[in-house]
């Protein structure tokens, strides 16, 4: 989720909560809702969960670009997006949804990777109501990058078609309502390339371990019915993951909170202005 998507969630929820105090309650029953209609429609509550480290290649990725700043993904959601685009020969690469820039920028130097962000303009987010300053922070990590293009749109309005391309890999972590999941999902699935590309889409979970059952119910909405047994979770990230890989382990997480890998974490500060 983008920070002006989250911010706009705060404010609302917030003022419900001011006007009425047990209104709390009311975003606690939007998700127990989701999660009711997943059971009955599709008779379940999460996806099965695929392993980090099958992703991870020499079980090592590193990443740059990260400024351990808000609103961000986390490092493991940028190893896994930097190292499955490394899995692909050029990777074609589209992203919906972009803060400061990182995953892209990670992807970005994935060697003979283009990529393509779609993302809300300066203008549209002054539009909003937010801060100019925090408008044009939006994309500040990938100015001047050759092999990234911005498309300054609402994914709700673009009209993907006129991208007139096709794409190995998909970032999906724009508006994370039910709508806007579920509409930018069917609007990604006609993209792509082949049986060997993938979908991710960021914010599953509220964590690694908690599923956040309306954006669950928005892939399974947006997908077709038979493509549903290619997601998966990804551990240790708050992605979901459509593949057709064949060899993926996948398994049901039985206690999600036991720690059964640790990573290690070297860390290099570099002034960027």
């Amino acid at each position: 989720m983008t920070t002006s998507e989250k911010l706009i969630a705060l404010s609302k929820i917030i003022s419900k909560i001011i006007k009425k105090p047990d209104s709390i309650f009311m975003v606690l029953r939007d998700e127990t809702e989701y999660k009711e209609l997943l059971e009955k429609k599709y008779h379940k509550t999460q996806f099965p969960t695929i392993d980090i480290q099958y992703f991870l290649e020499s079980r090592k990725q590193e990443i740059n670009h990260y400024t351990f700043l808000e609103g961000g993904s986390w490092v493991t959601d940028l190893a896994l997006l930097k190292s499955v685009a490394a899995r692909f020969e050029a990777c074609e690469y589209l992203e919906i949804g972009t803060w400061r820039g990182e995953s892209i920028a990670n992807v970005a130097d994935v060697k003979e990777s283009q990529c393509i962000s779609v993302n809300l303009s300066p203008e549209q987010i002054i539009e909003r109501g937010f801060p100019e300053k925090y408008a044009h922070e939006h994309g500040c990590l990938i100015r001047d990058r050759e092999n990234i293009k911005t498309y300054y749109a609402d994914s709700l309005k673009f009209d993907f078609s006129s991208l007139r391309k096709k794409f190995d890999l998909i970032f999906v972590d724009g508006d994370h309502t039910y709508h806007a999941v579920k509409s930018d999902t069917q609007n990604v699935f006609k993209l792509l390339k082949d049986d060997s590309s993938i979908i991710i889409w960021h914010d599953y979970g509220f964590d690694p371990v908690t599923p956040r059952h309306s954006v669950i119910a928005a892939i399974l909405d947006g997908l077709p019915t038979e493509e549903h047994k290619h997601l998966y979770h990804v551990s240790n990230t708050l992605c979901a993951i459509y593949t057709k890989d064949a060899n993926v382990l996948n398994f049901i997480e039985n206690n999600p909170y036991s720690a059964n890998k640790t990573f290690k974490i070297n860390i290099e500060s570099k002034v960027f202005e």
